[in-house]
């Protein structure tokens, strides 16, 4: 504190009262004598909002991707309340590996289902159940996925699949460049949504559930070329 004082021109209390407003407003957290930059910005909208809205159409959806579970799969789970109901699918298919940073996806497995469970590991956002990990950490390559379930934040009409936190980029774009099948679900409010950050493209993704027309989401329709669309009942 005494070194951004001096640095600033200004008294301690002028920095204590400005880390304390950081601090309130999540730009940081603050540790034994210290304080750091918050990991990642999180989405424009808290937990508890997100994860009670379309309860029903997110468990639609999710059962959706019932069909790619298969017995001894190795399974990444992405971020995003929309799989907070993942467990329901995985409960009959025995010998599933799942690996995640959702710790909503990571307890409800371990507590309801005989799914291993690896949890990635890293900052957990605050006031979510969210894992951010950081970029260049070795246990991003520890499997081969048969199926990676992502979600994003945003989809534009060129294609590009958006994050607002660049915390949750590093990790899925590792994961996606060793998976055999990567699975997008994606509410219809999700398109032509506008987020700063690229997680990938559309035209990485093999399969995308969604409950959208997706007739004209894009502005070329080849986007979608090569991709199953699944639209659950």
């Amino acid at each position: 504190m005494a070194n951004l004082a001096a640095q600033f021109n200004v008294t301690h209390q002028t920095i204590r009262r400005d880390l304390r407003t950081l601090d309130e407003e999540g730009q940081l957290q603050k540790g034994f004598g210290a304080a750091f930059a918050s990991p990642g910005g999180g989405s424009h909208f808290g937990y508890s909002e997100r994860h009670g809205t379309l309860v029903s159409l997110k468990r639609r959806l999710i059962r959706g991707l019932q069909e790619f579970l298969t017995p001894g799969a190795t399974v990444y789970v992405g971020l995003g309340t929309t799989f907070y109901s993942f467990h329901e699918i995985v409960k009959n298919c025995p010998r599933i590996l799942v690996a995640t940073p959702n710790l909503s996806v990571a307890h409800s497995c371990a507590m309801e289902t005989d799914a291993t469970i690896y949890l990635y590991g890293g900052y957990v956002r605050k006031k979510e159940p969210s894992v951010l990990t950081t970029a260049n950490d070795p246990s991003h390559h520890r499997f081969k996925f048969d199926v990676a379930f992502i979600g994003g934040s945003a989809v534009d009409e060129q294609g590009a699949i958006l994050e607002f936190d660049p915390m949750e980029i590093e990790l899925v774009k590792d994961i996606l460049e060793h998976t055999r099948t990567v699975v997008m679900v994606a509410r219809d409010e999700t398109f032509r949504r506008r987020a700063p950050h690229i997680v990938t493209t559309m035209e990485k993704v093999d399969v995308l559930v969604t409950n959208a027309d997706t007739d004209e989401l894009f502005s070329d329709p080849a986007i979608l070329k090569n991709v199953r669309v699944i639209r659950p009942d």
